[in-house]
């Protein structure tokens, strides 16, 4: 039950309720009764004045009651009471209850003092235990990212030491395949050889021999069986070295991981580019503008080969039917530079920003992980190099790759 559901005379605070007009005193409570040792009928009737000592009537007619007159309640004022005693100091809150009377709430102001002094101490309290919770809340945002932080970076450490599991299987498997394809090779390379010797041989033999006449020669379209017999021989000697050329390029490619050596740049870009021959040709042109006698690089040779894979497979996903991807090697301040830049569809500000990060893809759901671009930035990082993206939706893309040149690296120093 709130204060107002009782009698002015039962509140338990000191309080009197007056006139406005008059300023005659209402109510009274039996707690303020007390305090001005006065019975209520002493109080009751008599005007506000009576009660208050001559300076504080002069302040409450001056100050106060123009404000109560026009509705404003006033309050933490200092008035003077009369009492048995003499006259006693309260602070005072005034509030209009309607146009024709207010209300007076008093409290001692030593009463005031200590709840003041209990109230700043409870203040204080407060804010030193807000400070706390504040710090130990940011204490756990800092503990929240931190472990936010290092759960993604495990995954992206896992994720990429499944990538490298992966792609060590793969090159042994490679490894494993050139060879075995490499024995056979060697086979028809030689048989091929002896055929080619032994169909000239037959040749040169038909058009020395004279009991075969130009009829007999022509019957057999002889002319035309010598010219394709010679295109087929060189077609298939062709073919023989290109499958040479992919097991080597893919025994180079797949060289176990881990092994620093001198590295020719231009060579690790052809090697990378006919193993990847087979899905390049369908939809893009290559055009190469190397510069001449660029310096070695010391690196590992199948970290670099795995970045530059990872940066020319997402250059040809950028094109959508058919383009071009420009390979450009500069070298400046101490760095041998790759610029592979394709006419694609290029990206927006935010995706070329998040590009980096792990598992950040912009492909359907199932057909990227979102790991190529991250992973080549932490092997070019691991490398003491860089790896920075350039791009505007609609124009392409140019991925810059940095790597550090050593001092002194000769071909003839290192024995390349």
């Amino acid at each position: 039950m709130e204060m107002a559901d009782y009698g002015k005379e039962k509140w338990p605070v000191l309080a009197l309720e007056c006139e406005l007009e008059q300023l005659l005193v209402t109510e009274v409570s039996s707690r303020l009764c007390l305090c001005l040792q006065l019975t209520p009928k002493e109080i009751v009737g008599k005007s506000l004045g009576e009660l208050l000592t001559p300076a504080s009537r002069l302040y409450f007619l001056s100050a106060l009651e123009p404000n109560l007159k026009q509705g404003n309640d006033c309050e933490q004022v200092t008035l003077y009471l009369k009492t048995a005693d003499g006259p006693r100091m309260f602070v005072v809150n005034a509030v209009v209850d309607d146009k024709k009377c207010f209300s007076l709430i008093l409290m001692p102001t030593d009463r005031h003092l200590i709840l003041e002094r209990q109230l700043i101490r409870e203040r204080d309290q407060t804010q030193e235990i807000n400070q706390e919770l504040e710090r130990r809340e940011q204490e756990l945002l800092q503990q929240r990212a931190l472990k936010s932080e290092l759960l993604s970076k495990m995954e992206s450490v896992s994720s990429e030491l499944l990538q490298t599991e992966k792609l060590a299987a793969l090159g042994q498997l490679a490894a494993g395949i050139a060879h075995e394809i490499n024995n056979p090779v060697g086979y028809i390379r030689s048989n091929l050889n002896t055929l080619s010797q032994y169909s000239q041989k037959l040749l040169d033999f038909i058009h020395k021999n004279q009991n075969i006449s130009a009829a007999q020669k022509e019957s057999v379209d002889l002319a035309f069986l010598e010219k394709d017999l010679l295109s087929l021989l060189n077609e298939t000697n062709e073919g023989i070295q290109r499958i040479t050329q992919i097991t080597r390029a893919l025994t180079q490619f797949t060289r176990s991981s881990g092994l620093q050596d001198w590295c020719d740049i231009h060579k690790q870009i052809d090697t990378t580019l006919r193993v990847m021959s087979g899905e390049l040709r369908r939809k893009v042109d290559i055009s190469r503008n190397y510069l001449p006698d660029l310096p070695l690089v010391y690196c590992d040779p199948a970290k670099v080969n795995q970045v530059l894979m990872n940066v020319l497979l997402n250059a040809a996903d950028a094109i959508e039917r058919f383009g071009v991807i420009r390979i450009t090697t500069k070298c400046h301040s101490g760095q041998v530079e790759v610029i592979i830049e394709d006419n694609g569809c290029g990206m927006n500000e935010e995706t070329a920003r998040k590009a980096l990060e792990p598992f950040y893809t912009t492909k359907p759901e199932g057909e990227g992980t979102g790991l190529g671009l991250s992973i080549s930035y932490s092997i070019m990082k691991s490398l003491g190099g860089s790896l920075r993206i350039s791009s505007e939706l609609g124009e392409g893309t140019r991925i810059y790759l940095a790597f550090p040149v050593p001092a002194n690296n000769s071909e003839d120093e290192h024995g390349i």
